[in-house]
């Protein structure tokens, strides 16, 4: 391995809430109590995190989370996280999840904390570069900002302290600190986690405002990709994507649970699908290749056959919403009506769902619903809904850098959020009323582009994560939303991001993050999509 892969990942993560909290910070912050004898310090929980349902599937080779008698950097006590290094093969499922404390700490709104921990790393070691991604805020409900400590330097026999500060946002009460360890073997041990109301928070070269009303310059130019090489590689793909078919428009992974030959397969994947779709519509559209057009309507016809009575595609927002939009896009294509309907039903479930704590799952659902008024003209069947937290949490609660807090400040969902302003922006009726609403949905949408031209990276991909060049992968919300805001808006500099990004496709930097056997699939959909979208947005502005 790599040096830099060798260093185990271990992430404090916080997450700023919107509620009243506990009348103290941080209790028994070095383990030292466990009046009940459970193993778990007082104060703290210890539980399975969100991949739990996998879990199950290879229970074994997971670690564990121990209270132990020594060492520690203070006191008797600490905790310990192992993995063990004797599983048979390094799969992905390795210290996921389930090894996680938590702890919910009183807060202030936009106070500047310091948090710290001390770390002891006896053996442990990283299975993958990107361990550290996977600190989700989300986790938390009513999410609205984190911050995270990255512990990866390698063993030294001595507990090593680390710190940050950061600020709580506007509507924080309380704040959840979680300590957990993600894709490490090995064992290492953490004492004196502690939050303080002090420090200087100090705002990296990311972090400083943009402009709401002026685009900056980009950073890196980039010739117009070679629409031949585009297509070489959707082929290429396609071909890929064949051995997974099952030939009623769904694919499966041939990744397996445990990441080794003969291992239980992965289930189909919704957003295999319809990713899958819309990919092969965008390709349809510029070849003209039959075989893409019988993919796409196989694939829109298998989101229809799984729709539920309440309007549900796979879960209430995230493959509802994108499922929706793709089948918008085939009757949009094929203009057969049966994949217009159940558009309609997703619609009805649009206006009846409590608004997710999640800004982005809203907008994926709000896109859908905008679409299908859009197309159907009628845009007063979802007017009412946009005036409630389904729309008005993403607006309110944009940051000065351009992007979301928290889980939506990931480049793809943050390109989700930006795309379903585009739509909102393009669906509001054409009458003076809505001129002051169309000008406002311009300025976030100018924001949200300026925090993509600042972080663009030079090979002309984006981070995965705010602030982090180097978590820079394929997301394959990235070129719908850069296609969507020059087709709305037609600014320059999302067609420059959009020839960028779709250079850093053809390298191989692209799905690095992609090496796990079950990622595969995933990079697979992602490319299609991404590369069919393009063809089609290149054949309507040519040269």
């Amino acid at each position: 391995m790599a040096d830099n892969m060798l260093a185990p990942r271990i992430l404090l993560c916080l997450c700023c809430l919107v509620t009243t909290g506990f009348s103290e910070l941080v209790k028994n912050p070095s383990f030292e109590v466990d009046a009940d004898s459970d193993g778990v310090p007082d104060g703290w929980t210890h539980g399975a995190g969100h991949y739990g349902r996998w879990q199950e599937k290879v229970k074994k080779q997971l670690g564990k989370g121990m209270l132990v008698e020594g060492p520690a950097a203070s006191g008797k006590r600490s905790i310990r996280i192992s993995v063990p290094k004797n599983n048979e093969g390094k799969n992905w499922n390795q210290g996921w999840e389930g090894m996680s404390y938590r702890q919910t700490v009183p807060t202030k709104p936009f106070t500047t904390y310091t948090m710290s921990m001390k770390v002891l790393n006896k053996d442990a070691e990283a299975l993958g570069d990107y361990a550290f991604l996977y600190a989700m805020a989300g986790e938390h409900r009513q999410s609205e900002a984190f911050a995270t400590i990255r512990f990866e330097e390698k063993p030294t026999g001595k507990w090593l302290e680390k710190s940050l500060v950061f600020q709580t946002g506007r509507h924080s009460h309380y704040t959840v600190l979680s300590i957990e360890t993600r894709w490490n073997i090995g064992t290492l041990y953490i004492d004196d986690v502690r939050l303080e109301e002090t420090g200087t928070l100090e705002l990296g070269p990311w972090d400083q405002p943009v402009s709401m009303n002026r685009l900056l310059p980009v950073k890196h130019k980039f010739d117009r990709p070679d629409t031949a090489g585009v297509v070489k590689r959707f082929t290429a793909h396609h071909a890929a994507s064949e051995k997974r078919y099952r030939g009623n428009g769904a694919w499966e992974s041939r990744g397996t649970l445990s990441g080794k030959p003969g291992g239980e397969k992965q289930p189909p994947d919704l957003r295999a699908t319809y990713q899958r779709v819309e990919g092969y519509l965008g390709a349809y559209a510029h070849t003209g290749r039959k075989i893409y057009l019988q993919r796409a309507t196989e694939g829109a016809e298998h989101l229809t056959r799984v729709q539920q009575e309440n309007g549900i595609i796979g879960d209430a927002y995230y493959s509802s919403g994108q499922a929706g939009v793709a089948l918008i896009h085939t009757w949009q294509k094929t203009g057969n009506r049966k994949f217009l309907d159940p558009v309609k039903r997703v619609v009805g479930h649009f206006n009846k769902v409590e608004p997710s704590w999640n800004y982005n799952y809203n907008m994926m659902l709000t896109e859908a619903a905008l679409a299908w008024a859009r197309s159907t003209d009628n845009f007063e069947s979802v007017s009412a809904r946009l005036k409630t937290e389904m729309l008005q949490s993403t607006l309110r609660e944009q940051r000065p850098w351009g992007g979301w807090a928290g889980h939506n400040s990931r480049i793809g969902y943050h390109c989700a959020n930006m795309s379903a302003l585009c739509q909102l922006h393009e669906t509001l009726p054409k009458q003076k009323p809505f001129d002051d609403k169309r000008a406002n949905l311009r300025r976030h949408v100018i924001a949200a582009l300026n925090r993509m031209i600042r972080e663009q990276v030079p090979a002309g991909g984006f981070p995965f994560n705010h602030g982090q060049p180097g978590t820079a992968r394929q997301n394959s919300g990235i070129v719908p939303a850069l296609i969507h805001v020059h087709e709305t808006f037609g600014f320059e500099q999302a067609r420059q991001l959009l020839y960028g990004q779709m250079t850093y496709l053809g390298t191989d930097a692209c799905g690095k993050y992609y090496w796990l056997p079950r990622n595969r699939n995933h990079l697979e959909m992602s490319l299609l999509h991404s590369e069919g979208l393009y063809l089609e947005w290149a054949r309507k502005h040519p040269g």
